[in-house]
């Protein structure tokens, strides 16, 4: 009973907003400001309910509370319904299921703040009675073993607050407001998930503190805005930013917040994207079975992404030219299966806070090794890497 509490207790979220509401207003919201390609709440990035829901919401609902059509339901739209205490129905387009992650290690300020944004923006202004909800439901806070969760929205009460903001921004919404640079259709955030605050998914904590630092890829010591543009000539497949450039200060005061008490010394619990046996062999053709059933609705069935009506990226391409290029860490089997076994499907299962992870080792490594190695763009800088050696088993070149 105690373990069925903790896994529905992810589910209240939609019931708060949907069930405990006497209406669902259907048309979009007044009160919205412009960002690059989408309408947003004004009250987004100014207030922490805003940066809570950017952070622990954004990602399956969508900055516009668009959601995902036939996969994550909207939140500005009746037809979003009302959701049961349990594993959300099948999809439209997907057999697997995708459930509400854990918010037990929110605290009940924060799902207050969470709730009534949502429902300012989308619903009606009734105060979200969490406390009573939890007491009457059996849910109790607490934290995740071992790993500390930055909270976006304490970005708010520090002296550049703004800047902070702004740089996290840029990391979430990379392609819109940088479009200049970035040569794909992703996102920092596509590989750093929640602006870098999850765990296991190369999250930002303690990072800073670690450079300068020897590479051995560019067989260098480089710095942080080295690294950063690191991501945008091969992640991103574009172009570097100027390092006295306003965009990468911001980044960079963004992750220097994001150090939190790391040190390169020090061991950071969660950091990188975790480990995968390296013993196993792919099996491409049960890699392009798990891509097809657990990928394909967000990525798209060739690999395209999920894309808009109005063209926006809702979830990124996974190969083909609008996709990372071969330089990219993502681009090497064991890297990728990594990342995906800690954190895909999103949705899927009921951890905090994306709900993130359900394939095994060897699944993971077959579908890593499906998507990593199909055709996406050349980088051109490959040569220059691992001048002294090390180059890993798995690199594409």
């Amino acid at each position: 009973m105690a373990i069925m509490r903790r896994v529905l207790g992810g589910f209240f979220i939609l019931n708060l907003v949907f069930c405990c509401r006497a209406a669902v207003i259907a048309a979009e919201p007044a009160n919205t400001v412009p960002v690059p390609g989408v309408l947003v709440p004004a009250r987004l990035f100014s207030t922490r309910g805003g940066l809570g829901y950017a952070q622990f919401c954004a990602e399956c609902h969508r900055l516009d509370g668009a959601g995902a059509k036939g996969i994550f339901p909207p939140l500005s739209r009746k037809t979003a319904g009302a959701m049961p205490n349990g594993p959300a129905a099948q999809t439209e387009t997907s057999s697997q299921l995708f459930t509400m992650p854990s918010f037990g290690v929110l605290s009940d300020r924060e799902l207050s703040e969470i709730l009534g944004f949502v429902r300012k923006s989308w619903g009606n202004d009734a105060v979200p009675g969490v406390k009573e909800f939890r007491q009457n439901f059996g849910n109790r806070e607490a934290e995740a073993s071992g790993v500390k969760v930055p909270r976006l929205a304490n970005l708010l009460a520090q002296t550049k607050g703004a800047q902070l903001v702004r740089g996290m921004r840029l990391l979430t919404e990379t392609k819109s407001m940088l479009p200049e640079n970035v040569g794909s259709e992703l996102n920092c955030a596509s590989c750093h998930l929640e602006a870098g605050a999850v765990a296991l998914a190369s999250p930002f904590t303690g990072v800073y503190a670690s450079f300068p630092g020897y590479s051995p890829r560019a067989g260098r010591v480089i710095t942080i805005e080295d690294r950063i543009n690191g991501c945008f000539i091969r992640s991103l497949n574009g172009k570097p930013l100027a390092v006295d450039s306003p965009d990468m200060k911001a980044i960079g005061a963004y992750l220097k917040w994001m150090k939190g008490t790391g040190s390169s010394k020090g061991k950071v619990v969660g950091r990188g994207v975790g480990k995968i046996d390296r013993a196993l062999r792919p099996n491409v053709q049960n890699g392009q079975k798990v891509y097809a059933t657990q990928c394909a609705a967000c990525h798209g069935k060739v690999g395209q992404g999920l894309i808009a009506a109005d063209g926006r990226y809702i979830y990124p391409p996974l190969w083909g030219d609008n996709s990372f290029n071969i330089g990219a860490g993502m681009a090497r089997t064991y890297t990728a299966a990594a990342f995906t076994k800690n954190n895909m499907p999103i949705g899927l299962q009921a951890n905090f806070p994306l709900g993130q992870g359900g394939l095994s080792d060897q699944e993971a490594v077959d579908v890593a090794e499906y998507f990593s190695h199909q055709p996406r763009p050349d980088f051109p800088k490959k040569a220059n890497d691992w001048p002294k050696g090390g180059r890993p088993g798995d690199a594409r070149y």
